[in-house]
């Protein structure tokens, strides 16, 4: 692999730097922009395929990145994306079928109920085992200033309804506790999964997503994307502790990403001392104003624009404060 250049990883310690102030409640001026893509390998988890995205791909891949790294306003990190399955690698854990497409990624829910779901031992499930071989497999090719993300551990809300679809909105109607064992279960595995990549891996393994998402060592990240389905009261009830215990594996807490209309959740959110950042896109970013005035003033919040929210109208509202833009930008 290349060596990157003394100039390029001077960029990106500024960049490194620059993200350690926000976080530390500083007014970070220019405001953050990262322009970081999803590149890396969604392949499936098998080692043939991996080594044929390693042989055809990675070297052209790595030199791309370094390129953009170069910019010294926007934000390219260099984090290469590791996503085998996609947004379904926890449901194949637990025992789900998962199959891959040329574009996608899907899978079917499992027979039972949330109160029939057995505990996970992660570490000993071979896809686990899979994916710290490749994940090492990875880290020994790349340039040392690179590093590569976890798989998608998704949230445990997310993972219940991928696991049990409407059913699990049914039972979470009127909870019992086998039926609050079983989204524990669900929790304890994704959490077990961050534990187990960061022990394994104390250095160069960050949260997934990490490439537009980027934040400081030691913080992680959950999906949000489902919390648009229920209402305040059942995420407050019954998730809203769950992600906590997730971030809480991390000593500098987490961030959530969001792309529906979620704020009804802004409260929960506010009042959890775990989530540092929420990170908005699509129809989550048109609701800034409310994420902006709602959350605490040491919460930092990422923003993709859209044409309702372009990048005037975020700096009109926040005057540059706490927020990290997620685009391009040609100045500051």
């Amino acid at each position: 692999m290349l060596n990157i250049p003394a100039e390029i990883l001077a960029v990106q310690a500024a960049h490194w730097e620059r993200f350690a102030r926000l976080y530390a409640g500083e007014a970070v001026t220019p405001w953050p922009a990262i322009c970081g893509a999803y590149q890396g390998y969604y392949g499936p988890p098998v080692d043939a395929a991996l080594a044929a995205w390693i042989a055809d791909t990675l070297p052209g891949l790595v030199a791309e990145m370094v390129a953009k790294a170069a910019n010294p306003r926007a934000f390219y990190p260099l984090v290469l994306e590791f996503a085998p399955l996609g947004v379904h690698f926890v449901d194949a854990l637990f025992g789900a079928e998962v199959w891959q497409t040329e574009h996608t990624v899907w899978s079917a829910e499992l027979p039972g109920t949330l109160a029939t779901l057995p505990a996970l031992d992660v570490a000993a499930q071979p896809l686990a085992a899979w994916m710290l071989r490749a994940l090492a497999r990875l880290l020994a090719l790349l340039p040392a200033e690179f590093a590569v993300t976890t798989p998608i551990f998704s949230s445990p809300l997310n993972v219940t309804l991928n696991l049990f679809g409407e059913r699990a909105l049914l039972e979470l109607a009127d909870p019992d506790a086998d039926t609050r064992r079983g989204i524990d279960h669900i929790t304890t595995a994704i959490a077990d999964l961050h534990r187990l990549t960061r022990s394994t891996f104390p250095a160069r393994v960050r949260f997934y997503c990490s490439s537009s998402r980027y934040a400081p060592d030691g913080v992680g990240h959950v999906c949000g994307c489902s919390t648009q389905l229920v209402s305040a009261a059942t995420y407050a009830d019954h998730f809203a502790a769950r992600d906590a215990a997730v971030l809480g594996v991390y000593p500098g807490g987490g961030t959530i990403h969001l792309c529906g209309h979620h704020t009804q959740h802004i409260p929960a959110w506010r009042a959890m001392p775990v989530l540092r950042a929420v990170q908005l896109n699509d129809a989550a970013s048109d609701d800034f104003p409310a994420y902006f005035h709602g959350l605490r003033d040491d919460q930092v919040i990422y923003l993709s624009p859209t044409d309702d929210m372009p990048l005037a109208r975020i700096l009109e509202i926040s005057g540059g404060r706490r927020v990290v833009y997620q685009g391009e930008v040609e100045n500051g």
